[in-house]
């Protein structure tokens, strides 16, 4: 009898054994499944994430390139006014100097502007020579900018290494911590004032001012003489000592009722005596226009600045810039 029970508790034993043997068995199993399971799902959700980053960088590529591509459309379409342009005179109420209210596309939208460059100072005819064209001072005392940056100007242009009061030479642009060689030539773009002695954005731009920036005034484009038809009140004031801007007003008054198809025209507003002292300066017509257009698709925006050259029989590119 105690055989038998002694027999049964083996048998129990062994059976007990077996099912934790069981258990443990299938615990691995089920870990090992939950962890295959884990592994694939942060496969997937990773596929997934690279899936979408790709989806959205190749989407941003394609909208990018649909705004280049609409900005040389404005640029193309302002070339094709300027093609269609009467060449008698230029004045703001043609079509090349109206057409400034956004173009919408299908595939996103164009912005562009026209203006022409004769309607500003050509800061490399101005300083030729050595001499400062009072034109340039009137500009900088009506903006309230200091004269002293004119002379800075004008060592930077000028062939020589002799400082002007307040000017600066190479000796002052190779000593600063990153340093560079005075230009002693003429300018080729108005941007590079921005690395002459004491010009900064403030001084360029007009920012942190109430004034009209600098930048809008000046070209490096142009024979130097200023186009009545389009000069802003400020640029006609710098045409003489004698022009006011009750002067200055009148002048856009009669343009823009009837617009000046000769300089002789302009004596019927400010006379003979300071039409003598100005003609030379003077032009109804514009040959160098800057054409700025962008391109809107999607999240992406592109700037092209282009200016243009217009001789009597060709449109020429002077310059192209993409931002």
């Amino acid at each position: 009898m105690k055989r038998d029970n002694k027999s049964s508790l083996n048998h129990c034993h062994h059976l007990l054994n077996h099912c934790n043997q069981s258990d443990k068995s299938g615990g691995m199993a089920l870990i090992l499944t939950l962890l295959v399971v884990s592994i694939l799902a942060v496969l997937v959700l990773e596929f997934n994430y690279l899936m979408r980053v790709d989806s959205t960088i190749a989407g941003n590529y394609r909208d990018s390139l649909k705004a280049l591509y609409l900005a040389k459309s404005g640029v193309n379409f302002g070339i094709l006014l300027l093609r269609r342009d009467d060449l008698a005179y230029d004045a703001l109420t043609e079509d090349w100097a109206a057409s400034k209210l956004p173009v919408a596309e299908a595939e996103g939208m164009i912005l562009f502007e026209i203006t022409d460059e004769n309607r500003k100072i050509d800061i490399n005819k101005i300083i030729a020579g050595g001499k400062i064209d009072e034109k340039l001072k009137r500009l900088f005392e009506l903006l309230g900018i200091p004269e002293e940056l004119i002379y800075v100007i004008a060592d930077w242009g000028d062939p020589d290494s002799e400082i002007r009061f307040h000017g600066a030479e190479d000796d002052y642009y190779s000593g600063l911590p990153n340093p560079y060689h005075c230009k002693n030539g003429p300018l080729d773009t108005v941007t590079e004032l921005l690395l002459l002695k004491d010009f900064d954005d403030d001084t360029f731009y007009g920012k942190g001012s109430a004034r009209d920036p600098l930048s809008s005034y000046l070209t490096v484009y142009g024979d130097g003489r200023i186009n009545i038809n389009t000069a802003p009140l400020i640029i006609l004031q710098t045409l003489s000592d004698d022009i006011d801007r009750p002067l200055a007003e009148a002048i856009v008054d009669y343009r823009d009722e009837k617009p000046f198809k000769s300089i002789e025209d302009i004596k019927e507003v400010v006379g003979d005596r300071i039409y003598n002292e100005i003609s030379e300066t003077l032009t109804v017509r514009s040959n160098f226009f800057s054409i700025q257009a962008q391109g809107l698709s999607g999240e992406s925006s592109k700037n092209i600045r282009a200016v243009i050259e217009r001789g009597s029989k060709d449109l020429r590119i002077r310059y192209w810039h993409v931002g």
